[in-house]
């Protein structure tokens, strides 16, 4: 059920889209400046506020892919207004915590809530907007994706810094609020332009995974441990940056800003490379990295070489192959099916989150266990996933993709 939507209607929608899809992002990249003060505050071990951000990708990914595959069959507004609320008591749980598990706790509760607004609002993108209003649409949000973690940390530092760690939790409360707000003022304009429940595709969906389970997992996991290897960076870079080096948030936030640019720069390459397949863009893009973080590897282990600025060039330059990667991983997996493009688009947020989460958590288990440096771990771990990353998608078809 598309048709063509004035221009304010447009606007409301993929305003409310966008807000909801980017939540997650904000709620986590915002407060990654203060690990220490929130792990002072609590009593606890850096480690363990490290932890919180897999803890949330986690509860995150498994959310996105239930409510991918569940939207199909019940009522999508109703799901995002139940899936924006989830998150919003779980972000207020994260702001009265007075301990690590209930922080902890909350951050479980913002990513199951978080994870709807991601998948369903991707499905109601197809049933509402035109061929010409989806690719605009998906053009927005994508630079949403890429702007949102890069400017919520300093918006974290500011809010931080001038009114305590707890104020940027009610801050990202407030955002959530607006989101609300926002589904609520769209919702007629949602209902009038989608059917409340999409047809059955359970059938097509079986006989998806019967016929391309294989190749899909394969995609899915080489994609999804590349997508890891930025949240290795997320996760590893305040200690990277702040304890090690001794630099204040403040620089911490303009280099996380950097990061993200180069991965918009490469996606934007991505774009200009349109002549080339897909699947050979991402696994040129893959073997970069890869050849890369080898050659970083023996010169921080066998020569001793972990200095700032080698370490932030080695990981603008894996964000720009990332960059170029990630949009081609995309239009991979959606192209196995157009029946069940909502079934796909959930699997690639399953496993992009799933390889964040195990980023995430690798960087703190072994910087907790082994007690080595920020930078070792970061380039340890990089090197580990993109070479099973790699691996993976050596061993696609492509009569398959």
């Amino acid at each position: 059920m598309t048709s063509t939507l004035s221009r304010y209607h447009f606007y409301l929608v993929i305003s409310t889209f966008t807000l909801l899809s980017v939540l997650g992002q904000v709620s986590t990249s915002i407060y990654t400046p203060f690990f220490h003060d929130l792990a002072h505050t609590y009593n606890s071990n850096v480690s363990l506020i490290e932890k919180s951000v897999a803890i949330f990708l986690i509860a995150f990914s498994g959310s996105q892919l239930l409510s991918g595959i569940l939207c199909d069959y019940i009522n999508k507004r109703l799901f995002l207004l139940c899936g924006i609320l989830v998150f919003m008591c779980g972000t207020l749980l994260v702001a009265l915590a007075n301990s690590d598990s209930g922080f902890l706790l909350g951050r479980i509760v913002q990513g199951l809530g978080g994870g709807v607004g991601v998948s369903v609002s991707r499905g109601l993108s197809r049933q509402i907007f035109n061929e010409k209003q989806l690719s605009a649409s998906l053009s927005i949000t994508n630079i949403a994706f890429a702007i949102a973690p890069a400017i919520a940390p300093l918006l974290g530092t500011v809010i931080g810094e001038q009114l305590g760690v707890s104020a940027i939790f009610y801050f990202v409360l407030t955002i959530g609020g607006a989101a609300l707000l926002l589904l609520l003022i769209a919702s007629e304009t949602i209902s009038r332009h989608s059917p409340a429940v999409s047809p059955n595709v359970l059938g097509e969906t079986f006989r998806l995974i019967k016929k391309s389970g294989a190749p899909i997992i394969l995609m899915g996991v080489a994609s999804g441990l590349l997508y890891g290897i930025v949240f290795c960076f997320i996760t590893i870079a305040p200690s990277m940056i702040m304890e090690q080096h001794g630099l204040s948030k403040t620089l911490f936030s303009i280099y996380s800003l950097l990061a993200t640019l180069a991965f918009v720069a490469g996606s934007i390459l991505n774009i200009r490379l349109s002549k080339l397949s897909s699947l050979l863009k991402f696994r040129l893009s893959s073997v970069a990295v890869l050849s890369l973080s080898v050659l970083i590897s023996a010169l921080t282990f066998l020569l001793n070489l972990n200095g700032l600025v080698m370490m932030l060039a080695y990981s603008y330059v894996i964000f720009f192959f990332i960059g170029i990667a990630m949009p081609c991983s995309v239009t991979i997996m959606l192209s196995f099916s157009a029946k069940s493009a909502g079934f796909l688009a959930a699997l690639v947020g399953f496993f992009h989150l799933s390889g964040a989460a195990a980023g995430a958590y690798l960087v703190a288990y072994l910087g907790s266990t082994f007690s080595m440096l920020p930078a070792h771990t970061f380039v340890l771990i990089t090197t580990g996933l993109c070479l099973v990353s790699t691996t993976a998608c050596i061993f696609l078809k492509r009569s398959r993709i």
